[in-house]
Parts: structure tokens; sequence; C-alpha cells
């Protein structure tokens, strides 16, 4: 019974070691432009594994884009700039480039979600600050607003 046990508790203990490491939660981030808030109900921002992310479809609201779905991509036009956007990617196509973003884009609750840096800094032509704990994001497009 002894050795049961013991094999038992091996076991587990080496099934313990191989799984991957949990990842911590995502965290919802209070995102605002131009000191409004993006959307007033909250999780259109969260912090995931040390990015900042937002659901697509509020940002290119807000910018007043136009957004077409392509099966799991994305193609966003803001201005004279277009980027596409695909789910699991790190790359995004951004006018004639690729740009390497600093996470995958996402599908959570049926909804896509894109690094913030990479699409308010490179397709919006914005300026983005993120606090250091990563819960609040502001983007700010008119430096004197009224």
């Amino acid at each position: 019974m002894k050795r049961l046990a013991a094999a038992l508790a091996l076991a587990a203990t080496l099934l313990a070691a191989a799984a991957p490491p949990a990842l911590a939660a995502d965290h919802d981030v209070k995102l605002t432009l131009d000191g409004r808030p993006v959307d007033r109900a909250g999780g259109v921002a969260v912090a995931r594994n040390g990015v900042v992310y937002a659901d697509i479809v509020p940002l290119v609201k807000s910018f007043n884009g136009l957004l077409t779905f392509q099966g799991n991509a994305v193609v966003v036009s803001i201005g004279n700039s277009v980027g596409t956007f695909t789910v699991g990617s790190r790359t995004a196509k951004i006018d004639q480039g690729s740009v390497t973003m600093r996470g995958p884009v996402f599908k959570r609750n049926g909804d896509i979600y894109v690094p913030l840096d990479a699409f308010i800094t490179r397709l919006a032509k914005a300026k983005l600050a993120v606090n250091p704990a990563q819960t609040q994001a502001d983007i700010t497009v008119n430096a004197n607003p009224s």
C-alpha cells in the first residue's frame, strides 16, 4: 500500500512538473481617446501577458474607419492607411510593409483583439501612453481638445 501511495505521489509530481506554467489572467484596461472613455461599459481593452490589447471594432469606430472581416483576418482602413490583422499572428500588414507586433491577435468571446500599440501608432498614426501597471491607456489624437 505504501508503494502504491509513493508511486501515485511521484506520478502526480511528475505530471505537475510537466504542465505548462499558468498564465496570468487578462485584466481590464481603462481606454481613453483625448481624455474621453472609448467604451463606458468597459472591457474594450485588456492586458494579456504584458501586452495591452483592444477590441478592434470600437477602435475602428473611434477613428471613423472602415472594417472588413475576411475569415480569420480583419482589414481596417483609417484615412489613407490600410492594415490587415490575422487571428493567431504577430505580424500585421500595414500599408505596404509588415509589422511584428508585441503579441498575437486573438479572439475573446467572438471579438477580435489587436495589440493596441501597433494599431494606434502604426495604423491610426496617433500617440499612446500606457501606465506601468497597465490599468490605463490613453490615446492622443488632438493635442488641444476643446
